[in-house]
């Protein structure tokens, strides 16, 4: 996650780890990337009762997204509660920053990339982000922009990260991919849909040289449609592959987030109409949503007439009820 490498050389740079423990465990990165999250859980299990608490993070991180993937709700959240348990035994030494920077990014990540909020009274992740590594402090500011997006701060998050990734000599690619997708969510809430494509265009042709898909499988929903006008048609046989992992995923956060739900919008939307009805829920017009989408007005408004349908209800305006933005 944190390593600086040229696209492409993923599995090359894993092997270079000269520490066994640290190279199983990014091993486990490289296929919770690459959208393998059985083969993830695989390599971190062990690790979740290691006496060194780095480890433990890591594989603790690792095991919430990756059992989250998986549907496995109780192990997910077991994983979350063992990395806040962590940063509060770090807390009360009070001795070492780095390690507290290192427990306050786990807890961050594992909270705001599934919009969980940290438990009240956790230190701001802000305070700390000079104590982390170079990767990881540009991950953290990544999930930093992704929270500003949630607040609706759209300007704030883009200017933050692009300051960030114009300071950065090096190719980090696993922050630098999430990064561009978070502009990318924020470009469309400005209705800047040609900076949005660009943008997802740009991590997807970093992506794709090592075979992440995961980091688009989780942003799938919010990046509302760009992901198939960019991918959909020009590499279909990949497009599957994310659409099998996008449903997973769906799955998953239903779980936790909106259960009574579950079986309507994981079961019966397809991506492609889940991310037409996340647009159509934020009051874009049938012309807007086939532009975004290179659609005929007329195959949108078959495409919301089907959803209003397998949803059950008679009014656009209700969509909202079914989706979690």
């Amino acid at each position: 996650m944190g390593s600086a490498f040229s696209p492409g050389k993923a599995e090359e740079t894993v092997e270079q780890f000269e520490d066994p423990d640290l190279r199983e465990i990014a091993r486990g990165e490289l296929c919770f990337f690459r959208a393998q999250a059985e083969s993830c859980i695989q390599c971190v299990e062990k690790y979740q009762t290691s006496e060194d608490p780095m480890l433990r993070l890591s594989a603790d991180m690792l095991s919430t997204f990756a059992n989250f993937t998986l549907g496995n709700a109780k192990e997910a959240q077991m994983a979350r509660e063992d990395v806040s348990q962590i940063l509060k035994e770090h807390l009360k030494k009070e001795e070492d920053p780095d390690m507290i920077a290192s427990c306050l990014f786990a807890v961050y990540v594992t909270s705001v990339l599934i919009h969980i909020p940290p438990e009240e009274g956790t230190p701001s992740l802000d305070r700390y982000l000079s104590y982390l590594p170079v990767g990881q402090r540009l991950f953290a500011i990544s999930m930093l922009g992704h929270a500003a997006y949630l607040k609706g701060e759209y300007a704030r998050a883009q200017g933050m990260g692009q300051t960030a990734m114009a300071m950065t000599e090096k190719i980090y690619p696993i922050p630098m991919i999430y990064w561009h997708c978070v502009s990318a969510m924020c470009q469309i809430n400005q209705k800047d849909q040609e900076g949005a494509r660009q943008s997802v265009s740009e991590g997807w042709e970093m992506a794709r040289k090592d075979k992440f898909m995961e980091p688009f499988i989780e942003y799938h929903g919010l990046l509302q449609g760009v992901l198939e006008a960019c991918v959909r048609k020009s590499e279909p046989e990949v497009y599957k592959k994310l659409v099998d992992g996008v449903i997973a995923f769906s799955r998953g956060w239903m779980k936790i987030h909106n259960p009574q739900m579950q079986k309507a919008v994981t079961d019966l939307l397809t991506p492609l109409e889940f991310s037409i009805a996340m647009l159509a829920c934020r009051d874009w017009t049938n012309q807007e949503i086939g532009e975004h989408l290179e659609l005929s007005v007329n195959t949108v408004k078959h495409y919301v007439s089907g959803i209003l349908e397998k949803l059950h209800i008679d009014k656009r305006e209700k969509i909202k009820e079914f989706v979690n933005q």
